[in-house]
C-alpha cells in the first residue's frame, strides 16, 4: 500500500507539473518602491495582486515590473516586514513609472495571522491566543537559532535533550516528545511517523528560509485535527517568488567554556539559500544548512531507586545520603548499566550456577545493582544536523499555482525517553505536491524516517554489565560467603571483585570497543541495543474558502486522509501474529463559518470537525468563539472548544524492554500476548508498599497488593474541553500592546502510564509471544502473593511493565498569561510576559496509580529589550528568561527541576557595502548551568560570532 501511494504521489506530481496554461497579459505595471523617510530604494518588497496568486518583488534598485492576465481594475498590495502595507488601485491597462512609498512600522498590533482561523486576519482580532515571530524577529534574536527563540513565547516551555533536539511544550503535561502538541512546516506534519512527535527541527527550516512562525497554545483540534490538544506550531517558509536572490550565513562559536563536563569546543553553524523567479511564472529555491558541536551532557548522579540495600522505603532522588557507597541498590539518574538485580535469579539464568543456587539469596538479601557508567562513557556527544531542501513553483495562471517541495534532514543527537537514545545518523525526509489558489489548496505529502545507527545508551551499558559484571559479582559473593562473611560483607567483597574486573571492559578498552560495536549493530529485538524504525506516513488534505460563492458569511471547509505504516522489525513495535508490521488509517473533515456584525465590531465564529481512526471511535470537535472590538483598538475574545488526541503508535503497539521495565502497548493484541487478564498483575506501587510493610514485620502485607482493573478496559481517545477568555488592546497612541488570557481545561479519558509487576517464567528469555506464566504458580493465593512480595517466586521472576491506559473522571487544569510590548521611541522596544499553569487534579491521578506528569513550572516569564538601529547600522537585543522550580515525572525517572534564569544577548553591525550583517552574541551568557527536565543535560553557554549575507539586504 505504501509503495502504491508513493508511485501515485510522484505520478500526480509529474502530471500536474506538465499542465501548461497560457494567457496574454492584459495589464502591465512597472515602477519603484522607496522608503518614505529616507527615499532610499527598498529591495525585495512583495507586490501581489489582491485575490490572486500572481505577484513579483522589487529588484536590487527598488524597481519592479508585473504583467497580469486579468483586466483592470486591480488592487496591488505592497508589503515588507518592518513596514506598513500599502494597497494601490490600478485602473489602467498600462501603468508605467508608478512610485510607491512604504512607511516604517512604529506601532503595535499590525501583524496578520492565518493559523487561528485558517484565514487571514489581524492579530488584534484573533479569536484565540496566538504568538507570532516574523522575519525581523528571527534576524534579531540572540538565540543561536529561531527554534531556540521559541522559548520566548508566552507560556512556552522548552525541553532541551540536546543542542539539536528540543521539544516545545505549552499549557502543561510537558514531555521530551510531546504528543499533545502538533508542529507543521508549510502544512506538513513534522512528526516522525513512528514516534508521533516532532524531532526538534532536525528536518525543519533553516533560519534563512523561514518567513514566520505562528503558535496557538491550547486546543486546536477543531481546525487541525487529532493531537492538537495543548497547542500547534506553524512554520512557514519563504516563497521563491517573494524572496529571491542569494543569502548565506556562517556562525562560529564556543561552548563548554567552564570545562565542567567537556573541554571547550567549537560550535559551527552554516546555511545557504538561493531562489530565483522567471517572468513571475516559474520559480525555484534550494536551501542547505549544517550544525556541528560537542553537546552538553547529563551529569545527574542522584539515586532514583526506591529502596536502600534492597529494603523498600519509597524515597525519591531528593532523599539525601544515598550514594553508591551507602546503597548497594543505587540507581544513578545519568548513570547507565546499574539496573536492579537479584542474586537468586542467577542460577535460573545461568546453569553454571545451578549447583550453588542455595547460596545465592533472593529478596532483600540478594538485591544489588551493578556499578554503572557515566553518560559520557556511553553517549556520543558529537551532535550534528545536516538539512537540504528545495521547491519548484509554477503559476499556471493568475489564480492558480502548483509546486513541489522536498526536505531532507539527517543528524546525530540524543533523545530522552525511557532511555537516553543516541540518534546516530538518524534521518527524515518529506516530499509534497500542492495546488493552490487564492481561496483553496489541495496537498499531498509523504514522510519517511530512518533511525540509522540509533542505539539506547542505558540498554547498551546494561548488556555489557549483564555479560560481565553479574557473573563476576556472583563469584565474588560466593567466595566471600565460603570464607564465612555475612551478607553485607559478601556484597561488599563481590562489588570490589566485580569493579576490579570491570576495568578490563571499561570504555576505551579493546574489549569494550569490540563488544559494543556488535551490540550497537544488533537490534533490541535480537538482544542488542540498536533501535530500528523505518516507519512512514502518507497524507492528503484540502481546504476551500467559499467566499466567492457565499456572501452572507465566510465559510471554510476541508478534509484529510492519513495512513501510518510502521516498520521497526520488532525492535519498537509489536509485530502481528503472522510477523507483519502494523498499518492503519484515519480521516477527518471540518467546516467553519464566520460572521461579522455591528460594522465589524463583533465577530462570531463556529467550527466543527469529525475525525475517525480505524482503531478507535469517531470524534467530533466543535469550537465557538466571539471577538468584540471596543473603541477601535480594544478587543475582548472568548471561546469554547473541544479537542482530542488519538493514542500514539507507541501507546498502541510499543513492545520495548527498557531495563527497568517493559513498555507494552494497550492494543488488544498485546494484552492477550502478555496474559494480562489471565496471569495476575499487581501495581508497582502496591508491591513496593507491601514489601515495605513486610520488612516492618506486617504479616498481612499481602493485603496491600492491588490488581489494576485498567487492563480489562478498552483503550479510548483522550478528550479535552477548554474555555478561554482574553483581551488584546493598544494604548498610548498604539505604542503599548497588552495581551492577556485565562483558560480552564478539562481532560477526559486522560492517557497516562500505570506500572505493574507480573510473575513470569525466569527461563523464558524471549518475548515473541509474551512471557510464559510460571508453571504451577498461582499469583492470586496467599503463598503466591508472599512470594511476589519477597521477590522469591520459585522458578520465576517479577517482570515490571509500563502500560498506557485511560484515567477515570475529569482531570482539570487552568492558567493565565500576560504580555506587554512597548515601543519606547527611538527604535527601542521593551517586551515582557508572564504565564501561570496549574494542574488542579494531581491527587486524582495519583489515587488511580498514575504519574500526573504535568511537568510544567507554575510561573515562568520573559523580558527583552532591543533596538535594530541604536546608531547607524548598529543594533542589539537582550533577552532574559526565568522559570520556577517544578517536579518532572516521566518513564526515565522523576525529580525536582531547579529554578533557573538565563540571559541571551547580541550586538549586530550592518555593512551595506557587502550586503551583510555581523552579529556577536551568546546564549546563557552568564553560563549558569541549568536542566530543563529530568535526565537531560546541563545546558551551558554558547558564545558566537556570525555573518549573514543577503542579496536583497536593505
Amino acid at each position: 500500500m505504501s509503495k502504491l501511494f508513493t508511485r501515485r504521489f510522484y505520478l500526480s506530481f509529474a502530471l500536474v507539473a506538465l499542465v501548461i496554461l497560457s494567457a496574454q497579459a492584459q495589464t502591465s505595471i512597472s515602477g519603484s518602491v522607496v522608503d518614505s523617510n529616507t527615499k532610499d530604494p527598498l529591495l525585495g518588497v512583495s507586490i501581489l495582486v489582491k485575490g490572486k496568486v500572481v505577484g513579483t518583488i522589487s529588484d536590487t534598485d527598488g524597481n519592479f515590473s508585473l504583467n497580469v492576465s486579468s483586466a483592470p481594475p486591480l488592487t496591488l498590495i505592497f508589503s515588507m516586514v518592518g513596514f506598513n502595507s500599502t494597497e494601490i488601485d490600478i485602473n489602467d491597462a498600462n501603468v508605467q513609472g508608478l512610485e510607491v512609498s512604504l512607511e516604517e512600522s512604529t506601532i503595535m498590533g499590525q501583524e496578520v495571522v492565518v493559523s487561528a482561523s485558517r484565514v487571514e486576519e489581524s492579530v488584534m482580532q484573533s479569536p484565540v491566543s496566538i504568538e507570532k515571530m516574523d522575519v525581523l524577529a528571527i534576524k534579531n534574536t540572540p538565540s543561536v537559532s529561531f527554534y531556540d527563540a521559541l522559548a520566548g513565547f508566552k507560556g512556552v516551555d522548552m525541553s532541551s535533550q540536546s543542542l539539536t533536539f528540543k521539544s516545545v511544550n505549552a499549557r502543561g503535561f510537558g514531555a521530551n516528545g510531546n504528543t499533545r502538541f502538533v508542529q507543521l512546516i508549510d502544512g506538513i506534519d513534522n512528526q516522525a511517523p513512528g514516534l508521533n512527535f516532532a524531532v526538534g527541527n532536525i528536518v525543519g527550516i533553516n533560519d534563512l528560509d523561514l518567513e514566520s512562525v505562528e503558535m496557538i497554545p491550547g486546543a486546536a483540534s477543531a481546525l487541525y485535527g487529532p493531537n492538537a490538544l495543548n497547542g500547534i506550531l506553524l512554520m512557514n517558509s519563504k516563497s521563491p517568488f517573494e524572496y529571491q536572490g542569494l543569502s548565506a550565513y556562517a556562525k562560529v562559536g564556543v561552548n563548554h567554556v567552564d570545562g565542567e563536563d567537556h573541554d571547550a569546543s567549537l560550535y559551527n553553524d552554516y546555511g545557504i539559500r538561493y531562489a530565483k523567479a522567471f517572468n513571475n511564472k516559474f520559480a525555484f529555491k534550494v536551501t542547505a544548512s549544517y550544525v556541528g558541536a560537542q553537546d552538553f551532557i547529563g551529569t545527574d548522579i542522584r539515586d532514583q531507586s526506591t529502596d536502600t540495600n534492597g529494603v523498600e522505603h519509597g524515597g525519591s532522588v531528593e532523599t539525601s545520603g544515598r550514594t553508591r557507597a551507602s546503597n548497594r541498590t543505587y540507581d544513578g539518574t545519568n548513570v547507565y548499566g546499574d539496573f536492579g538485580f537479584s542474586l537468586g535469579l542467577i542460577p535460573l539464568l545461568d546453569p553454571a550456577f545451578a549447583a550453588v543456587s542455595g547460596q545465592l539469596p533472593s529478596g532483600a538479601d540478594g538485591a544489588f545493582t551493578p556499578t554503572g557508567f557515566s553518560e559520557s562513557s556511553y553517549v556520543d556527544n558529537t551532535t550534528e544536523s545536516l538539512k537540504f531542501g528545495g521547491a519548484l513553483h509554477y503559476r499556471i495562471n493568475d489564480d492558480m499555482e502548483v509546486f513541489g517541495q522536498f526536505n531532507w534532514g539527517s543528524g546525530s543527537t540524543v533523545y530522552t525517553a525511557n532511555d537516553r537514545f543516541v540518534l546516530d545518523n538518524f534521518s527524515i525526509w518529506t516530499a509534497k505536491v500542492e495546488l493552490k489558489g487564492a481561496n483553496y489548496y489541495v496537498r499531498a505529502y509523504t514522510t519517511h524516517e530512518d533511525s540509522g545507527d540509533t542505539y539506547a545508551a542505558n540498554t547498551l551499558a546494561s548488556l555489557m554489565n549483564q555479560a560481565h559484571y553479574i557473573p563476576d559479582y556472583a563469584l565474588g559473593f560466593l567466595g566471600a560467603r565460603g570464607q564465612g562473611a555475612d551478607i553485607n560483607t559478601a556484597h561488599a567483597t563481590a562489588r570490589a571483585f566485580a569493579d576490579n574486573n570491570q576495568l578490563s571492559y571499561a570504555p576505551g578498552t579493546a574489549t569494550w570497543d569490540a563488544e559494543t560495536e556488535v551490540l550497537r549493530k544488533t537490534s533490541i529485538f535480537d538482544g542488542g541495543a540498536k533501535f530500528k524504525d523505518g516507519s512512514n506516513m502518507n497524507h492528503v488534505e484540502g481546504s476551500y474558502n467559499l467566499s466567492n460563492v457565499v456572501d452572507f458569511a465566510e465559510i471554510v471547509v476541508g478534509g484529510n486522509w492519513r495512513q501510518y505504516n510502521l516498520d521497526s522489525e520488532g525492535t519498537l513495535f509489536a509485530l502481528n501474529d503472522d510477523g507483519s508490521e502494523q498499518s492503519f488509517t484515519e480521516f477527518g473533515g471540518y467546516a467553519q463559518i464566520s460572521k461579522a456584525f455591528m460594522e465589524d465590531r463583533l465577530k462570531v465564529q463556529a467550527s466543527g470537525r469529525y475525525d475517525k481512526n480505524e482503531n478507535f471511535d469517531g470524534q467530533f470537535s466543535p469550537r465557538v468563539s466571539v471577538v468584540g472590538t471596543i473603541a477601535g483598538s480594544h478587543n475582548i475574545r472568548g471561546s469554547f472548544q473541544k479537542g482530542f488526541r488519538i493514542p500514539t503508535t507507541q501507546d498502541q503497539f510499543i513492545d520495548l524492554d527498557v531495563q527497568t521495565r517493559r513498555l507494552i502497548g494497550s492494543n488488544q493484541l498485546l494484552v492477550d500476548r502478555y496474559n494480562f487478564r489471565t496471569n495476575a498483575v499487581y501495581t508497582e506501587a502496591s508491591i513496593a508498599a507491601a514489601r515495605a510493610a513486610a520488612a516492618g514485620g506486617n504479616a498481612n502485607a499481602r493485603d496491600l497488593l492491588v490488581s489494576p482493573d485498567k487492563v480489562n478496559q478498552d483503550f479510548k481517545t483522550e478528550k479535552i474541553k477548554t474555555f478561554e477568555i482574553g483581551y488584546r488592546g493598544l494604548f498610548f497612541q498604539d505604542r503599548l500592546m497588552l495581551d492577556a488570557y485565562y483558560y480552564h481545561s478539562t481532560y477526559q479519558d486522560f492517557i497516562a502510564e500505570i506500572t505493574f509487576g507480573q510473575a513470569v517464567d525466569a527461563t523464558d528469555g524471549t518475548n515473541v509471544d509474551g512471557f510464559d506464566p510460571v508453571s504451577g504458580f498461582d499469583p492470586t493465593t496467599d503463598a503466591g502473593k508472599d512470594a511476589i512480595i519477597g521477590n522469591a517466586v520459585p522458578g520465576g521472576r517479577i517482570q515490571n511493565y509500563g502500560f498506557d491506559t485511560n484515567a477515570d473522571g475529569d482531570i482539570k487544569s487552568h492558567g493565565w498569561g500576560l504580555q506587554a510590548d512597548l515601543s519606547l521611541g527611538g527604535g527601542y522596544t521593551l517586551s515582557g510576559n508572564m504565564a501561570y499553569n496549574e494542574l488542579l487534579d494531581d491527587d486524582a491521578l495519583i489515587a488511580q496509580g498514575f504519574r500526573s506528569a504535568y511537568n510544567t513550572p507554575k510561573y515562568r516569564g520573559n523580558l527583552s529589550l532591543g533596538n535594530r538601529n541604536v546608531v547607524e547600522n548598529v543594533g542589539f537585543n537582550v533577552a532574559w528568561r526565568w522559570q520556577q522550580a517544578f517536579f518532572w515525572e516521566s518513564s526515565f525517572g522523576a525529580g525536582v527541576i531547579p529554578a533557573f534564569a538565563t540571559l541571551d544577548a547580541q550586538v549586530s553591525y550592518k555593512i551595506p557595502s557587502i550586503k551583510s550583517v555581523v552579529k556577536l552574541g551568546g546564549t546563557n551568557v552568564l553560563n549558569r548551568r541549568y536542566t530543563t527536565s529530568f535526565g537531560n543535560p546541563r545546558m551551558g553557554a554558547i558564545y558566537y560570532v556570525a555573518i549573514t549575507f543577503d542579496e536583497f539586504l536593505n
